[in-house]
């Protein structure tokens, strides 16, 4: 790097230099030729009154004198090129060393940039350039990759913390698991009922585990392929949804209220189902006994909208930005049953279909989740 900021520097310097040489060659060549034309001319004049002022007699003195003045017409022409070619001469020392030392003023931000950011790495992204003087190409370059390093800061930290949530999700049913084996395998011998239960406890974390390893695996992929795109028809994959979570909502006394419209999204059928499971999904598990969900799909010749609202308790506005967050529920860790992955899966495959989530609180409690996809994404 430090060999390209100096063939920078170089080329940068012998390009000033140039432009001013150049521009001091043209000046002094233009000098010249005036000269020489008002010495020539001022010459031509003095002779020809020397001449016809002498007659006849002093023509051969005349002509003597004649040649004298050429003579020194030509010294003088000699003089002045040996003067214009030193000063030409320190011009091109002096514009290069200018040349260079401005190159080097300007490139210094530059070089500032390249030994900050080699110097950064994963564990120290809080560091930032943080280039001072005037606002010009190359403080705008310093500030917009001290926007990517913040960018790369918070993506670093939510990686950290998800590996941990989810190293610590995981291990929650693996320590289940493997307490039970170990009471089956150093306790008495056991009966077939409690082998039962027990094969039923590891089944059940089996289970888990494996519904979670399936929903980090949704929030890994964040993108589909275009041999994964599919025109399909949302609203009949809500119709297919309600009707699956009819018994566990009229167990709570919710009521579900639907408007659905005719929408066509393109895109991996299966992602927009875990989609729309986790919307219902969790309108249910943070519901209130005898509240409501509100589900809508509606599509304009732009976009297609998928809303879901639901009642339930009272959520601050400064947390709406933290639901969608692995791991979190209004604005705190993960607690319960609930792995906390819901929103961020819809999230997640909102992004891959290149639509925008936004969240927004209920007065009297509960949130509004809408998705929207753009024309793009649509039939």
């Amino acid at each position: 790097m430090k060999g390209a900021n100096t063939t920078v520097r170089f080329r940068l310097t012998l390009l000033l230099a140039s432009l001013v040489v150049a521009s001091g060659a043209i000046l002094l060549g233009s000098a010249f030729l005036f000269a020489r034309s008002t010495i020539g001319g001022v010459s031509f004049q003095f002779s020809g009154t020397f001449i016809s002022g002498t007659g006849g007699r002093g023509a051969r003195s005349g002509r003597q004198s004649s040649i004298f003045i050429h003579k020194a017409i030509h010294h003088t022409d000699f003089v002045i090129l040996v003067q214009y070619g030193l000063l030409l001469a320190v011009l091109v020392v002096c514009a290069s060393l200018a040349a260079w030392f401005i190159a080097g003023r300007m490139l210094r931000p530059l070089q500032t940039i390249t030994e900050t950011t080699r110097r950064i790495t994963s564990e120290d992204l809080h560091e930032r350039l943080s280039l001072s003087g005037r606002s010009d190409e190359l403080k705008e370059l310093g500030d917009t990759i001290d926007s990517m390093l913040g960018r790369l800061e918070a993506s670093f930290d939510d990686q950290r913390l998800f590996a941990a949530n989810a190293a610590h999700e995981l291990r929650t049913p693996l320590a289940l698991m493997g307490a039970e084996l170990d009471l089956l395998l150093t306790g008495q011998e056991p009966s077939i009922t409690e082998v039962r239960e027990i094969a039923t406890k590891l089944r059940q974390s089996v289970d888990a585990s494996e519904r979670l390893i399936e929903r980090l695996l949704t929030l890994a992929r964040g993108s589909i392929s275009q041999n994964d795109q599919v025109v399909t028809l949302i609203d009949e994959l809500f119709r297919v949804r309600l009707a699956l979570i009819a018994n566990a909502a009229d167990q709570q006394d919710i009521e579900v209220r639907a408007t659905l419209c005719e929408a066509f999204v393109r895109g991996d059928p299966w992602l927009l189902g875990e989609l729309i499971d986790n919307l219902l999904d969790n309108a249910l598990k943070y519901n209130s006994p005898g509240g409501w969900i509100s589900v809508e799909t509606r599509a304009t010749e732009t976009e297609v909208t998928l809303e879901v609202a639901n009642s339930g308790s009272h959520v601050k506005n400064e947390d709406l930005a933290q639901l969608v967050q692995p791991f979190r529920r209004a604005g705190q860790p993960r607690v319960g049953r609930s792995s906390g992955l819901g929103l961020s899966i819809v999230r997640t495959v909102v992004q891959a279909h290149d639509g925008q989530l936004s969240l927004s609180a209920l007065d009297d409690g509960g949130i509004v989740v809408r998705a929207t996809f753009p024309i793009g994404a649509t039939l």
